[in-house]
């Protein structure tokens, strides 16, 4: 008996010194990162009507993940609110053999649950970047990311002395009646960062903005605007949020580095879009009529460097692909449920623009 008695209060100790590392394990992860919020639930939503949402974040490939995570943080004033590794589902859904290594972090601008930046860092692969030696006018895939700025320059200064460089430096135009500056900036990994600063009227809807906010908006460079129309609005249904003929343009410097002799000359149709037909989380493609460079589309995938996509949140992501598919739509990579850190369990499917532009939209089943 007493053996007996020795043996359960053995056992009891143990289960309870596991049980403190356990909670002791729970507490050093939770408060490893900063608590934040997201935009991925949805509320009073129909299967037959899924909903889609500005896009929740957007994805770069880069070749040294600490120095994108330690930039960002700087020069954006943005926070790491997770870190962690790829896995062989997302792999797969990416076309990639299932076992390349990959490493993960996740950034936003402190207290906003939407406009994220995760960074990717693929390794043991061989890779290319997206828009090598690119210039404003090359087409296929993502252009550029949009942010506003507090003061624009001196974020711009920031990014230079990280060895960044801007198509011009920061121009203050007036745009109807919008007094703002603007600049567009070309890094590591052939990624550009577009920044603006409205000096009036009074810019509204960013009350965490302290140096960047964001990503609010982001750009692609388009060989033919009607089909990207065509397919961002009949096609996914999102709405138009602005657009522009982009006629009557004056000669001089520009945020694009159009030649300034020509500037005049280039008809510059802008169109912005979004699934509720606001301006975050939207899709901006320019059309530069007159000017003709490359085309990036087929290096615009996976594990290639730059800005790879964006993902949207679905209410339900199988009633909206099959929308897609009945509109004409093929799905790049099909509806694939897979573990997406730190938001937990999704439905993930992709589609691609006419302009090779990688489009997911996921939909959260179990939260993490």
């Amino acid at each position: 008996m007493r053996w007996i008695l020795v043996f359960v209060f053995i056992t009891l100790f143990v289960s309870c010194q596991n049980q403190q590392k356990q909670d002791i394990n729970s507490t050093v992860n939770t408060m490893k990162f900063p608590s934040f919020q997201h935009n991925l639930q949805f509320e009073n939503t129909s299967v037959d009507t899924p909903r889609v949402k500005g896009f929740q974040e957007v994805i770069f490939s880069v070749s040294d993940i600490e120095a994108a995570k330690q930039l960002y943080q700087k020069v954006a004033g943005w926070q790491v609110i997770y870190e962690g590794t790829g896995n062989s589902t997302q792999n797969r859904f990416w076309k990639l053999p299932a076992d390349i290594p990959s490493k993960e972090a996740l950034l936003n601008n402190p207290n906003d649950k939407e406009g994220f930046l995760r960074l990717v860092q693929f390794e043991n692969v061989d890779q290319q970047q997206i828009r090598s030696s690119g210039r404003p006018w090359d087409t296929g895939g993502i252009f550029d990311i949009n942010l506003r700025a507090k003061d624009l320059q001196q974020s711009f200064e920031d990014f230079q002395l990280a060895g960044w460089n801007g198509y011009s430096d920061p121009i203050r135009y007036q745009f109807g009646k919008f007094d703002v500056a603007e600049v567009v900036m070309q890094g590591d990994d052939g990624i550009a960062v577009a920044m603006m600063q409205r000096h009036a009227p009074t810019l509204e809807g960013y009350p965490n903005l302290r140096k960047l906010s964001h990503v609010f908006n982001s750009t692609h460079i388009s060989k033919d605007a009607d089909a990207a129309l065509d397919f961002f609005v009949n096609k996914l249904g999102f709405k138009i949020y602005m657009q522009t003929k982009g006629i009557d343009r004056k000669a001089g410097r520009n945020v694009l580095g159009i030649p300034q002799n020509i500037n005049d000359d280039i008809e510059l149709p802008v169109y912005i879009v979004h699934p509720e037909g606001v301006n975050f989380g939207s899709v901006e493609f320019i059309q530069m009529k007159g000017l003709e460079g490359e085309n990036f589309e087929n290096l615009a995938v996976p594990p290639n460097l730059g800005i790879l996509m964006l993902r949207f949140p679905v209410s339900n992501a199988a009633a909206y692909a099959k929308q897609l598919q009945e509109r004409g739509v093929q799905l790049y990579c099909p509806i694939t449920e897979m573990m997406l850190e730190p938001y937990g369990k999704v439905n993930i499917f992709a589609v691609r623009s006419p302009d090779g532009v990688w489009l997911e939209f996921m939909e959260l089943i179990e939260q993490e």
